[in-house]
């Protein structure tokens, strides 16, 4: 089976292609916008692609240019053979602002995208004008008996392709994500039902996935930088947590509060993992204040 990736109707318009640190990357570029108005790069999470912000992208609009993109290995990007590091994405990253002609954002990053936001912060923080963490990055803590599972070389894989065995299973898989994954409108579900069949499907995300999970524990279970370096951010930060994050818990937001100098935490009710998913409307207003 031949994944899709189809690109949803009112993202259309703003796609594009463009290659950043040798890698041809899939993106929405939403246009040049007046100097003074921001641009919000939008990073998504590992095994996601740039449709997770569908519905935070037009809402960003207007307020700014809005750039999201397919992290590399990932979605409709490019899927070089080589290590998925973090120094990779936020290098590439670094690139597609360049290329862009982008000399300041406000990095949105969810989850491992927020690991990736935090790294380029590190390492060129001149292009870096805020940061919005949105439910990540994980802290360090204890592996559960299926993240041990995925980190095994042969054993994640056969995990992996255990779902495409079933739509209604690799579908089922998303729910620790959600707060209530049946609560989101039918064309959601129906959209998230097709997307995870795309991706169970494409070795090439598979690959790139195992990389980065992999690499990003060799870093120090998923690349969390040390309290140390979080201590040097001098961007000013927002923390988005949803309450119900059953991936990472709300403490992990309150340990990173602790360690980023003036970071602020705001919280969202009734949410899970993807506040871009699954309450899109309260995450724009949080980017926008």
């Amino acid at each position: 089976m031949k994944p899709r990736f189809t690109v949803p109707d009112h993202l259309k318009p703003y796609q594009r292609r463009l290659t950043a640190n040798g890698v041809g990357l899939h993106l929405y570029d939403s246009g040049a916008a007046p100097a003074q108005d921001p641009t919000f790069l939008l990073i998504h999470g590992l095994g996601d692609d740039a449709d997770s912000w569908r519905k935070v992208f037009p809402l960003l609009m207007g307020r700014g240019r809005v750039v999201a993109l397919d992290l590399p290995g990932f979605g409709r990007s490019d899927h070089p053979r080589r290590a998925y590091t973090l120094n990779f994405f936020a290098d590439t990253v670094a690139a597609l602002l360049e290329g862009l002609r982008v000399s300041q954002a406000t990095l949105v990053g969810n989850s491992v995208g927020a690991a990736v936001a935090l790294r380029l912060t590190q390492r060129r923080a001149d292009l870096v004008e805020r940061l919005v963490l949105v439910d990540g990055p994980p802290l360090r803590s204890k592996l559960s008996r299926v993240q041990l599972m995925l980190l095994l070389p042969g054993q994640g894989e056969k995990l992996y392709n255990s779902f495409r065995s079933s739509q209604e299973a690799a579908f089922e898989s998303l729910r620790p994500y959600y707060a209530n994954l049946d609560a989101l409108p039918p064309e959601d579900r129906q959209f998230l039902r097709e997307r995870v069949w795309d991706r169970v499907w494409s070795d090439d995300q598979r690959r790139a996935y195992f990389s980065t999970l992999r690499w990003m524990a060799l870093e120090g279970l998923l690349g969390q930088p040390s309290p140390a370096r979080l201590s040097q951010i001098k961007a000013p930060t927002l923390l988005v947590w949803g309450e119900q994050d059953a991936v990472i818990s709300l403490e992990a937001a309150r340990a990173l509060q602790r360690f980023i100098p003036g970071a602020k935490l705001q919280v969202i009710p009734g949410c899970g993992h993807l506040p871009q998913q699954e309450k899109p409307l309260e995450l724009a207003r949080l980017i926008l204040q």
